[in-house]
């Protein structure tokens, strides 16, 4: 039997329904081509009178069957629920990693080389909502270059340029960016603000300026980059006293997502789905949500457990999640060996020569084996060179000497642990994305062109 006939047989047994006993006489060319037809029309093709569904203030068309029956029911597909008796353990381990290694490790590392807190303002304004994929380099450096050219209304006259400026044109999306350089411009101007005064034009309350900033129309402000704005200006002591501050989220993202999912303080009742199959990105937006809500759920059982010691908002957590999502939770470590019969582990896959023939001064080539999170290790077997892990100093394994605080939550060595990757996205509106890709049913063709 081919790949493709065993495949439709696993379908129908998942599915319980009986193949016909005549099964194994088809012809799996003459059955591709009737199975792969009606799968692309159900799944990637519209037609004239599908519908049309809600977006942004605007109708779109539906852009197949799929797309209706997604959008209807991947809550109840997707079945998340948050763990409570992990969120508990979770719990546990920031309150011992704060009892360790002090209150520090939540702090965001922007540096604003000593900016006054209104031009920090008028930075991070311009700059959070296109923090996406990468942050944008030396942002508060920028300013000491030209100060003018974080002015809303020379922004608004050419929002290209300081897209430009930034340096942000290689990281992608630029006709995104561009609208939201020019849109968060139009909305000082509208106010007749600078940066720093938004939270005086709305009561100085976390909550209406989040409102504030996800209503303005194409800023690049969805929940997260304004939980993320809103926390940095907290924790950069530009607005030092908000009220409400609590009802602030972790800005979630795919590291904090893969947290969630990891940890098992976010469970689902099926892996997550291919970024192909979540049309318009329902599935994304939903764990997204979700996902903020496990973090809370954590924050909230650490209130219970030491109300002084937890910190007066989840978002403050969520710069510490981030970065382990993104430096613990990534296989770095590669498991290596040499013709001479040593076993040894490298970050990267990089390394030449086996570091145990070389101490005996015999050069013996590595060889790369396979990928390993840091914390399938012990600390003791993780790569170092006189004591040290060989890695850069910003990285949170040098921090916390290689032992995630989380393993007691993971138990990554455990049969039980699942690797558990977070969602992706692909953008909606854009050139690679959904409303630019539809195809029509019976011509064929279609898709996303990268």
């Amino acid at each position: 039997m081919g790949n493709f006939k065993k495949f439709i047989e696993d379908i129908n047994q998942k599915i319980k329904i009986s193949l016909p006993s005549s099964w194994s006489d088809y012809n799996e060319i003459e059955l591709a081509q009737c199975f792969l037809e009606k799968l692309n029309e159900y799944f990637f093709q519209t037609y004239d009178g599908i519908g049309k569904t809600p977006f942004n203030g605007e109708e779109l068309q539906y852009f197949s069957e799929f797309h209706k029956f997604w959008e209807s029911n991947h809550k109840e597909i997707l079945n998340p629920s948050i763990n409570k008796v992990q969120a508990r353990l979770a719990a546990l381990a920031l309150s011992k990693a704060v009892k360790e290694y002090g209150t520090g490790i939540f702090g965001v590392t922007h540096d604003t080389q000593g900016l006054h807190p209104e031009a920090v303002a008028q930075v991070r304004f311009f700059t959070a909502n296109q923090d996406f994929r990468a942050p944008p380099e030396d942002q508060f450096g920028k300013y000491f270059e030209d100060p003018t050219r974080f002015e809303e209304k020379v922004i608004n006259e050419d929002p290209e340029e300081f897209i430009k400026f930034l340096g942000v044109t290689k990281l992608s999306q630029s006709d995104k960016r561009i609208d939201f350089a020019r849109n968060s411009a139009k909305f000082l101007q509208s106010e007749k603000i600078k940066a720093f005064e938004i939270a005086k034009i709305y009561n100085n309350d976390a909550v209406e300026i989040r409102l504030a900033l996800v209503n303005a129309k194409n800023c690049g402000y969805g929940l997260k980059k304004a939980n993320m704005f809103i926390r940095d200006m907290f924790e950069l002591n530009v607005w030092p006293e908000l009220n409400n501050f609590e009802k602030i989220d972790v800005a979630s993202d795919i590291n904090t997502m893969k947290l969630s999912l990891r940890t098992r303080i976010l469970q689902t009742e099926i892996p997550l789905l291919s970024s192909f199959f979540d049309i318009f990105c329902y599935q994304y937006g939903f764990i997204d949500e979700m996902s903020a809500n496990a973090w809370r759920a954590v924050w909230e059982e650490w209130k219970s457990l030491d109300p002084q010691e937890a910190p007066s908002s989840p978002c403050l957590m969520d710069f510490l999640l981030y970065r382990i999502g993104r430096e613990y939770c990534d296989e770095k470590v590669v498991e290596h060996d040499c013709s001479k019969g040593h076993n040894f582990y490298y970050f990267g896959s990089k390394i030449k020569y086996c570091p145990i023939c070389r101490e005996k001064k015999i050069s013996t080539l590595a060889r790369a084996k396979k990928k390993l999170l840091p914390c399938q290790l012990k600390a003791s077997e993780l790569p170092k060179e006189k004591g040290r892990l060989l890695l850069k100093n910003s990285n949170l394994l040098k921090t916390f000497k290689g032992i995630c605080i989380f393993k007691n939550v993971c138990k990554p060595k455990k049969d039980e642990f699942r690797a558990l990757n977070p969602p992706k996205s692909i953008s909606i509106k854009g050139r690679t994305g959904w409303t630019n890709s539809y195809a029509i049913r019976k011509k064929g063709g279609g898709g996303m062109m990268g």
